[in-house]
């Protein structure tokens, strides 16, 4: 096999992780921070955004008023962002260039309506703020958002597969149990 070959394999590797963990992080931020919450419930409702990245997997995406969801591999998208090459995909993913310079660039083809595509972008922008370390999301974004919730219950959500309870939405069909903010480890004493 050669060098190339390998490089290539672990480029499309990488963007096939990284384009699942976008997606957990999406959705859980849909519902734990208002500004993502805001962009999914204000999607243009049947419409979706398929994101496309030469031998890895992508994801296509709707919003709703729970939230962004997952539509099946094959659906086709309203909208569809298309990487040229893994190896673009996989700067982009791995914050060496950010969302803007990779357009700027060609790095990418938008096929559709910008209108649909431009709500995701900010939204995937919000997500590098909570995914990226401040180091490097400087570099990226043109601003830092502030955090809505904290990095590493994001990072919790992206390992559980976005289904980690948000702090900020209660079921309001089940009571909910006070605890106590902490708990003594044993209640005897010890010797």
């Amino acid at each position: 096999m050669a060098k190339g070959s390998i490089k290539m394999c672990m480029q499309c590797a990488t963007c096939s992780l990284v384009s699942t963990c976008l997606f957990r992080a999406l959705k859980y931020l849909s519902q734990a921070d208002s500004r993502v919450r805001a962009e999914a419930k204000n999607w243009p409702k049947g419409k979706s955004l398929k994101l496309e990245i030469p031998g890895a997997r992508g994801f296509t995406v709707t919003g709703t008023d729970q939230g962004f969801q997952k539509l099946p591999q094959d659906a086709e998208g309203d909208v569809t962002i298309r990487f040229k090459s893994p190896a673009d995909a996989f700067r982009v993913f791995t914050g060496q260039i950010s969302v803007a310079q990779a357009y700027a660039q060609h790095k990418f083809v938008l096929k559709g309506n910008m209108g649909i595509a431009m709500p995701f972008v900010r939204c995937v922008d919000l997500a590098e703020a909570y995914l990226f370390p401040a180091i490097l999301a400087k570099r990226i974004l043109k601003r830092l958002p502030k955090k809505e919730v904290s990095s590493a219950r994001v990072y919790g959500a992206v390992l559980f597969g976005g289904k980690l309870k948000c702090p900020h939405i209660t079921n309001s069909s089940s009571p909910q149990k006070s605890s106590p903010a902490w708990r003594p480890l044993s209640t005897s004493p010890t010797n």
